[in-house]
This record gives C-alpha cells, sequence and structure tokens, in this order.
C-alpha cells in the first residue's frame, strides 16, 4: 500500500510555514493531507504557528501566546521567507479549516501548547464547527494535551509524538488504549529502531514519521512499515510515491 504523504506546515519548502499560502501551495502540489501548528493568542483565538516566540518567522517580537489577535494579524508572516510573500497573515484555525475542507482528505493539527485548559477544547470546538472532527487528528508531543482533547472530543483520533526511543514505550501503551490513535516518529529514531515501529505495526497501529524530505529514505520509511510520511518537499515526496508500482 502506497503510504500518505502529509505536507509539513503546508509546502514549506517553497512558501513560508503555516500560512494560507502555504496550505494552498500543499493543495496545488497534489497532497492529500496537511499539518500545521496551532496554539492560542492572548484573546483564546486558536491561529498556525509553530514557535513560542514571534520573531522568527515574523516582524514581531515576545510570546505568541501573550498577543491579542488584532496584534498578530497586524504582523508580516511572510516577508522572512521571500519578498514575494510580504503581507502574507498568520492565520487563524478557523479560516486554515475552511480552507482546507473537502480539498484534502486528512489534516493534522500539531498542537504546540496551551494558557489554559479551555484552550484545547475550543481547538477541539473550532475543528467540530467546520465539519472536519472526521477528517482530523491532533498530534502533540505534551500527552497532557491529548488526554483532554480526548476527554472533550474523543471522536477526533490523537497523535502521540515520539521523540526519542525512551518514550516510545509510553506511546505504545498509550495508543493501544486509544483506539484509532497513531504514534508520530521521528525519522530517525524509526530507522534506528525499526523493531519498535515492527511491534506496533504487529498491534495494529499506524505510524507517522517526520520530516523526510529523500526520497531514499522515504523508501526505507515505507519497507519499515511507516504509512504515513510527512514532508517539506511535497512534490519531491509525491514523485517517489506515485512512482511505485
Amino acid at each position: 500500500m502506497k503510504p500518505e504523504i502529509i505536507a509539513h506546515r503546508g509546502y514549506s519548502a517553497r512558501v513560508p510555514e503555516n500560512t494560507l499560502a502555504a496550505l494552498e501551495a500543499a493543495i496545488r502540489a497534489g497532497a492529500e493531507a496537511v499539518e500545521f501548528d496551532v496554539q492560542p493568542a492572548a484573546c483564546g483565538t486558536p491561529v498556525l504557528f509553530h514557535d513560542a516566540m514571534l520573531g522568527r518567522t515574523t516582524n514581531g517580537v515576545g510570546p505568541l501566546r501573550r498577543r491579542p489577535l488584532g496584534h498578530l494579524k497586524a504582523l508580516d508572516a511572510g516577508a522572512w521567507f521571500g519578498s514575494r510573500f510580504a503581507g502574507e497573515a498568520i492565520p487563524t484555525q478557523v479560516e486554515a479549516l475552511a480552507h482546507l475542507k473537502g480539498r484534502v482528505r486528512r489534516v493534522y493539527q500539531d498542537v504546540k501548547g496551551y494558557r489554559e485548559m479551555e484552550d484545547l477544547d475550543r481547538m477541539a470546538a473550532v475543528t467540530r464547527y467546520a465539519g472536519m472532527a472526521e477528517f482530523s487528528a491532533f498530534v502533540s508531543s505534551d500527552w497532557i494535551i491529548l488526554d483532554r482533547l480526548k476527554g472533550v472530543a474523543p471522536e477526533i483520533p490523537r497523535g502521540y509524538t515520539v521523540e526519542s526511543v525512551a518514550t516510545f514505550p509510553e506511546a505504545m501503551d498509550r495508543a493501544l488504549a486509544d483506539p484509532g490513535s497513531l504514534i508520530s516518529v521521528d525519522i530517525g529514531v524509526a530507522l534506528a529502531h525499526p523493531e519498535r515501529i515492527r511491534s506496533a505495526r504487529e498491534a495494529g497501529i499506524e505510524i507517522m514519521t517526520w520530516t523526510v524530505d529523500d526520497p531514499q529514505q522515504a523508501e526505507q520509511a515505507r519497507q519499515a512499515g511507516i504509512s504515513r510520511i510527512m514532508c517539506n518537499e511535497v512534490e519531491r515526496i509525491l514523485a517517489w510515491r506515485n512512482g511505485l508500482a
């Protein structure tokens, strides 16, 4: 079976990450699934953003979660990547899901943090209201976040992020106790410990990996039993996948 190819933060190799332009570029390139990062503004509105601080990908400064939506919307989230993207805004979760609805098979929402637990409830409510619950999964390296989301939105699958092999056993235990969930594993960890991937697959757990931009590495992931591959270089990895027999 050919693996699912997931555009990491949109088509982030070609377009500024976590923007509507990046999501659109991923769709136009043929990605069947996309991933984006989400966390709340100071007012509680969920927005697409990876870092805790604004400086790397905008002309703003300071912590994102201490800035209200109006402030964030006035920032430039594109010029850092290239002048032709100047003026690109930080999207809200509402805007992103509306943009993606009916255009991709699945959306992976990587929850980077929260101010209070109610922020997580809001992310789940937004996903439901957008009609995207059945087409989404919440992913996080903070499993407290996933515990909360499981409680408020059990119908939206969860992905337990594994950044080191030491956390794999607990991730597997959690996934086994959480039907429909998956494990998201760093590609280096996955390829260094194929026995872990094999045991998870034998137990019926789906495995996703990130960030794979080399076709040879993508093939190694597929051979290891990984069925969902996240990439920045969307067209390159799609070309590999589409060339499979």
